[in-house]
């Protein structure tokens, strides 16, 4: 009897895992399929501007706004400055809704609020501190709450520019591949961004929309100008840099392409030096909580037996 029920739950595991396979493999083409769409969207966008802006996401004055959103931007009372500042954070960050900014501000006036409540009950009906004590206490929970919103968008945003970044020399590969099969600029764009969804949809999402501004756009610096802006690093502002500059000089854009290629190698190669010699700083401290006295013991143990048998 054990071993049946052994037996059924290793199969009962193994069907629930290949069925959960099966669910993210359905979940990921949904997820490329939207982003088809939406780039398809942005497209026809595109082609029906005169005067194109560098966002795709509308800023509030540009649609209809609900009751809910109308009370949230007379709330905040944002400058049309910071409201592109924050779209475009959206946009780095990875998120594509029309209504993200109304759920941002819809968070940070409920994080303001709910643990500034919360601590004023536990501080006014839990606690003996002075009056003082207690608004302190309780502003500093709320300006705390409505910062972990901007903590989380932030932490979204490097977390995706991590991912970009570990992926992009392996695009960077592909286009030098590309271009000098001799592909064009946009057509080779197009093609390592179809290859690289696989590996990286924000990657792939990023160069599509490249490819596609660079087709739509009549000056092609300011689609990657929007592309930079995106994704808003040193590291992707070079490269943007480079082929500008190739462009303009007529340099062979195969050529940039492995050059680029070549000093990504190098500073990967660099990455990975600088991180082996701050291993064993980075060891020292673990070793010095729990290896040296564990050695300490061991050598001293039997010692300091014998000397309290000694005085016994």
């Amino acid at each position: 009897m054990t071993d049946i029920d052994f037996l059924s739950f290793i199969l009962s595991f193994v069907i629930l895992y290949f069925s959960m396979k099966f669910l993210s493999k359905i979940r990921q083409q949904d997820i490329f399929k939207d982003r088809l769409q939406e780039l398809g969207r942005y497209k026809e966008q595109l082609s029906q501007e005169i005067i194109v802006t560098k966002k795709i996401y509308r800023t509030p004055k540009e649609e209809k706004l609900s009751f809910l959103e109308k009370i949230i931007v007379a709330i905040q009372k944002r400058s049309a400055k910071e409201q592109e500042n924050l779209h475009l954070l959206f946009e780095k960050a990875g998120v594509r809704s029309n209504h993200a900014y109304v759920f941002y501000e819809t968070a940070k006036v409920l994080m303001l609020v709910i643990p500034a409540a919360i601590a004023g009950v536990i501080v006014f009906y839990f606690s003996h501190l002075d009056l003082i004590y207690k608004i302190l206490i309780v502003l500093f929970t709320a300006f705390l709450g409505s910062y972990s919103v901007d903590f989380v968008l932030n932490s979204l945003v490097k977390r995706r520019q991590e991912r970009i970044r570990k992926t992009f020399p392996i695009a960077i590969d592909l286009l030098v591949i590309c271009t000098e099969a001799g592909l064009s600029l946009v057509a080779s764009v197009q093609r390592v961004a179809r290859e690289i969804s696989q590996l990286s949809p924000d990657l792939g999402y990023e160069l599509a929309l490249l490819s596609i501004e660079l087709s739509m756009l009549s000056d092609r610096t300011k689609a990657f100008q929007h592309f930079s802006d995106r994704l808003d690093a040193p590291y992707f502002k070079s490269v943007v840099a480079n082929i500008l500059q190739a462009e303009e000089y007529g340099t062979p854009i195969a050529q940039t392409m492995r050059v680029l290629a070549e000093q990504f190698r190098q500073d990967r190669l660099v990455e990975a030096e600088e991180r082996a010699a701050r291993l064993p700083t980075l060891l020292s401290l673990p070793m010095m909580l729990f290896i040296f006295p564990c050695i300490y013991i061991v050598i001293m143990g039997p010692a300091i037996i014998t000397i309290l048998k000694f005085f016994k």
